[in-house]
Formats: C-alpha cells, structure tokens, sequence
C-alpha cells in the first residue's frame, strides 16, 4: 500500500468496500470536491474521501464533508496514508478538523471485525474506556482506587475519571489492563465517533434556494459536492442539482448517489422540456413558484421521479 498514489488508493479502497458487501457509488470525479463516493451496506453509510497527504484536507472541506455526512445520516471517513510529518499508523483513529482519518488497512480490519481502539489526540494516544467494567472489574478484584492508581501511575482523582468514563493514554491503560484485565477497553464506535454538533451552515444566494425556502424546504447549499444542495421537505430529504453546463453527466451522478444515500433526487432548472434526466426529476423554476405547499413539491418529485 505504500508506494500507492492517491488514484490507485481510492480504487483499492472502493474495491475493499465493494468486496465486504458495500454498495458503492461511482466516484465523483469532480474538484474540489469534499468526499470521493458513498458506499452503504444495511444502515451504515459511508462517506469517504482518499488524501495521500491527510493536513491536505482543509477546514471548509471538513465542514462540508460533516455537513453532508450528518444529513445524509452517514459516517464521514478520510483514507490516508501520512500527514506532514510522519506516515500514519495502521489501528488508529486520528482526526482534522473533527473528521475521523485511518488508513487503508485500518479500515480492512475494521471491516474483518476487529475495530480500532486507539485515537489520537494532542497529547499522543489513547483508548476508551467502558467506566462502568473499570470499577466492577477492580471492585470483585478487591482492589481499591488508590493501589489502582499506584499500579498506573496516576492520581486517584485520574481513577475515578476513568471509572466516569473518561479516556486514558494508551500507557496508563496498558498498565491497568495488565494488572485487571482488558475487558474495560472499548472499540472506536464509527457511528458514534463523530460529535453531533450543531453545524454552521454557510448562506449561498441562489434564487432557487430561496423559493424552496418560501415553500417550507429546509436548504443546506454545498459548495464542493456533486451536488448543489440538500434538501428537507416534512421530513422527506433530497439532493439538489441546479443548472449546470453538463447536466446529463451531473444527472447521471446525481442518480448515482440518490440509490446509494437512499435519498430523493431533484433537478430544478431554469428550463427544461423534459420532466425526468437520467432518473432524476426535473421541475422548472417557474413551475416552482407556483408551487404553494411543501407536500405539492415532494407529490411533484415522485410523479417525476
């Protein structure tokens, strides 16, 4: 894997997806783009992008890349190889800009069962821990915080924080397990590994936003995915594609992505003979203005659909 460049790493990384099961969507050969293909097996979706270089992710690529992620209801994943530094280490979690990074053959394992339990924060690395089996396990052991804290090394206050479920330095827990046993190590959760905070959403102008805002839509604009926008509508969410110079090829991936995400898939153009692109629904801008209530819009994209 290390001689790979960032091409042959993003097909091999495809392909490891597709063999456990995955269903992957094209890549989207678009720059600057902030994911390179979804892929979903049962509720997990995956959004994933491949750097060489992981400090090449910037913080409005990751801001994006979160964005999307939290309202397609999927995991973001950055593949990568090294950072400017050093080359990153198989098993680990690391992250930019609040974006989960692992390498290639983290992943594979992940994907074999075997979850990474190290992160990496400022400070080194550090595993998580399962307070609750911390304490049970030294309690039926008879051993009490403080000779649990001279055995690791640390304060008794740092005891009892793992024991609330704080998480430790890979050092300090090595010492514990080695003396307690390692059931108190929990594995990076992908799912949960990405805090479910409030995103700022940038304001884009664009008049077809704005009509979808009158009607009751809920708008995220995107600046560097395949597609321009993600909609909400009574609950029903979609991804929006606006005019563009190559529509059929951007209908195609948009298609693409639709099946993958499970989501709607809209074009709102200016004009249009056509009521349907390559699968997607096509609505005119005009035809949208008359349009007075959110459950017009979303009966509107089925029929068409």
């Amino acid at each position: 894997m290390s001689l790979m460049n960032r091409i042959e790493l993003l097909l091999e990384t495809r392909n490891l997806l597709a063999r456990a099961g995955f269903y992957c969507s094209q890549i989207c050969n678009i720059r600057p783009s902030s994911f390179d293909f979804v892929a979903r097996k049962d509720n997990l979706l995956f959004i994933i992008k491949v750097l060489n270089n992981v400090d090449a992710i910037s913080q409005d690529v990751a801001n994006e890349l979160l964005s999307v992620a939290k309202y397609l209801e999927g995991v973001p994943i950055v593949i990568g190889r090294r950072s400017s530094f050093s080359i990153l280490d198989d098993d680990v979690v690391y992250f930019r800009h609040g974006v989960p990074i692992m390498t290639y053959e983290t992943l594979k394992n992940y994907l074999q069962g075997m979850p990474p339990v190290i992160c990496a924060a400022p400070g080194g690395f550090y595993v998580n821990i399962d307070g609750e089996q911390l304490r049970q396990m030294r309690m039926e052991q008879g051993i009490s915080i403080g000779q649990l804290a001279r055995v690791a090394g640390v304060s008794r206050r740092a005891i009892r924080m793992y024991e609330d479920g704080e998480r430790a330095t890979i050092e300090v827990a090595e010492k514990m397990a080695e003396f307690l046993g390692d059931d108190f190590i929990k594995p990076i959760d992908l799912m949960k590994v990405v805090e479910k905070e409030e995103i700022e959403i940038k304001e884009i102008e664009n008049e077809i936003f704005s009509i979808l805002e009158e009607i009751g839509a809920f708008v995220l604009p995107t600046t560097r995915s395949p597609f321009h926008a993600i909609g909400e509508v009574i609950k029903e969410r979609f991804i929006v594609g606006i005019n563009e110079r190559r529509i059929k090829e951007k209908a195609r991936l948009v298609f693409n992505l639709s099946k993958v995400v499970e989501k709607h898939s809209v074009l709102f153009l200016e004009s249009c003979t056509k009521k349907n692109i390559e699968g997607v629904p096509v609505i005119e801008k005009d035809e949208l203005k008359r349009i007075d209530e959110p459950e017009k819009l979303i009966e509107l994209i089925l029929e068409r659909k």
